[in-house]
């Protein structure tokens, strides 16, 4: 018996589960090239239903609120999509002070029993009328409405392996709430305590990412890496906008109910006015985790459980993340790689397959390759329609060994585009739709950024290190960290070669790699033979503003339309004519992997 999930807000996307076992998942921006793509993921939920022909039930994830509204107005999703992107003018001041009021009846959700029977009702409705343009046979399935938070919670909790467990859950708002926190046991879960949306630390946070000119619900990692370029700075306002209340169990606001957008412009006139930009960041980045170290706190001690999972967009903070898993009170820590919104389809699939089956998972997903994947036939297709395309400009040959291959060129210190196998599911690169770089040059950071990314001075880039080398390059290695959901601090007699993967507070974001991609872990187990060290710069492959890619197309797109020159994609090298190391010197290197094979 297998569960489509599905959802359909902002970062909509569909993932299937069954009798515990995530079998697929992905997000329409990836089908789209649309960035955090709002709406029904017609391209997702065809993906997943074309590799599980038994789909017996479906998980709609988020009952009311802006997800009921963009269901019934699909143009106003989009519209939300396109202000938080700063793709349209924001409105003035006195037309958010007069949206504020439908914006406060819509957020808070009272009475909330009204709001999840009418978004139940038109949540089903609206669904089966779209799934039936898929298939008339899905569009006859039972379908089930999973409320926002207990899809986070969900998701967290079914791939964590902890059979018993303290979930949190942090975000804007969904379904009324801006968090909540759980007891998971043996796969049932109890909720202990909500946090209503009118107080949200994910909606301070975001509106601080606005009040910056930056985008939100998608810069905040850009307010995290500045707040590292500021000395220590506190701002009691802060506590006003949102604080938690250890006596009340809550988070708790004096300044009453404000969209981001409103929100953003009293931090300006109150907060950002008096304050450098790094000010402000590293005390909008202190006044956060100390509310959700509390949280944490109070709540482990309230229950003795001392196993953490969490889910919910907050959680993508990974300096928080670190803070909490060196908490000595928490064991062990669990934070959902694809923790925002994308990853409601898989935490309701999950939620109803558990109902269903009653099947729990007791082992942590070892990996979150979900997404689709192409055989070596489909890309040599691609990648031969580009060179026919483009002869003058494109050359390419048959690798037989391409991690020793890939290896070499990142040991000449070249800037390698690699694609392998399924794509990753959620924000992160994991080693198979990424770019890749030696971290022990500096120039590799502003290398990258001017051919490909194009982030801010300030922004770092991630690792991936083997396991076993972890301990020995990190001060504060607890456990393993495969989907890059927490920070480490780089020991000081390792840091130059890890300089160009860590931020200039001498910490890195690493990925550490196991055996759950063995063709990228021989990649880096090669460059060690020739480095010392077990690690490589890692960011996700794709062009600025773009989503990662998806397919053998998008990547070669990636290719053409960067400066970058060379593409490791299956068994195949890609290169640009004329650029080092193409042409001859190319095939003698294939010539002597085959060999070597």
């Amino acid at each position: 018996m297998t569960v489509l999930g599905i959802g359909d807000a902002h970062d909509s996307g569909a993932a299937a589960v069954e009798r515990g076992a995530v079998t697929g998942a992905v997000n329409e921006e990836r089908f789209t090239k649309n960035k955090n793509e709002f709406g029904f993921p017609y391209h997702s939920i065809r993906h997943i239903h074309s590799g599980n022909s038994s789909i017996d039930a479906v998980a709609l994830a988020w009952i009311g609120g802006s997800a009921l509204i963009s269901r019934v107005f699909p143009g106003w999703g989009s519209y939300r999509r396109k202000l938080w992107r700063r793709e349209v003018p924001k409105p003035s001041r006195v037309s958010m002070h007069l949206s504020n009021m439908a914006y406060r009846f819509i957020q808070n959700q009272r009475p909330r029993k009204a709001w999840e029977l009418v978004g139940s009702y038109v949540g089903r409705n609206v669904t089966r009328k779209r799934l039936a343009h898929i298939s008339h046979d899905l569009s006859a399935k039972r379908i089930y409405v999973v409320e926002h938070h207990m899809a986070h919670v969900a998701s967290a909790y079914y791939t964590s392996g902890f059979k018993d467990a303290l979930i949190i859950t942090l975000d804007g708002a969904g379904d009324g709430l801006s968090g909540t926190v759980s007891i998971g046991e043996s796969g049932s879960i109890r909720r202990l305590a909500e946090f209503k949306a009118s107080a949200s630390l994910g909606i301070l946070y975001g509106a601080a990412t606005l009040a910056c000119d930056m985008r939100y619900g998608e810069d905040e990692g850009k307010l995290m890496s500045l707040a590292a370029y500021s000395y220590p700075k506190r701002l009691e306002e802060l506590n006003r906008i949102c604080r938690y209340d250890r006596q009340k169990k809550r988070l708790v606001s004096s300044i009453g109910t404000r969209s981001e957008f409103l929100l953003a412009e009293y931090m300006k006139d109150h907060l950002l006015s008096g304050n450098e930009r790094e000010q402000f960041a590293y005390a909008v980045q202190a006044h956060v985790q100390e509310q959700v170290v509390g949280i944490v706190g109070q709540w482990v001690k309230e229950t003795d459980i001392h196993d953490i999972a969490v889910a919910g967009g907050f959680f993508s903070n990974v300096i928080t993340n670190m803070l909490i898993e060196h908490m000595p009170e928490v064991k062990r820590l669990f934070v959902f790689p694809h923790m925002g919104d994308g990853g409601l389809s898989l935490g309701a699939a999950a939620r109803v397959d558990f109902m269903l089956n009653g099947r729990f998972n007791t082992k942590q997903i070892s990996d979150a390759y979900f997404g689709p994947s192409y055989t070596n036939e489909q890309i040599e297709e691609a990648v031969t329609a580009l060179a026919r395309e483009n002869p003058q400009d494109i050359e390419y040959d048959e690798i037989g060994n391409v991690a020793k291959y890939g290896a070499e060129l990142l040991s000449e210190n070249r800037i390698l585009l690699w694609f392998q196998n399924a794509m990753e599911y959620g924000p992160r690169a994991l080693g198979n739709r990424s770019v890749l770089a030696l971290p022990s040059e500096s120039i590799n950071r502003d290398r990258i950024n001017s051919i490909i990314k194009r982030r801010p001075y300030y922004q770092p880039f991630a690792s991936t290190v083997l396991a076993e080398d972890a301990s020995g390059l990190f001060d504060d290695y607890v456990g393993r960290n495969r989907f890059m959901t927490s920070a480490n601090h780089v020991k000081e007699e390792y840091y130059g070669a890890l300089v160009a993967a860590s931020h200039v507070d001498h910490t890195t974001r690493p990925q550490t790699l196991e055996d759950e991609n063995p063709v990228y872990r021989q990649l880096i187990q090669e460059v060690k033979k020739r480095s010392g060290v077990g690690a490589v710069l890692n960011t996700s492959l794709n062009k600025h503003g773009k989503p990662m890619v998806m397919s053998p197309h998008d990547a070669l797109w990636t290719l053409m339309n960067t400066g970058a020159d060379t593409l490791i994609i299956g068994d195949y090298v890609v290169r640009k004519v004329g650029q080092p190391g193409s042409a001859k010197e190319g095939m003698r290197r294939s010539a002597e992997n085959r060999l070597a094979e």
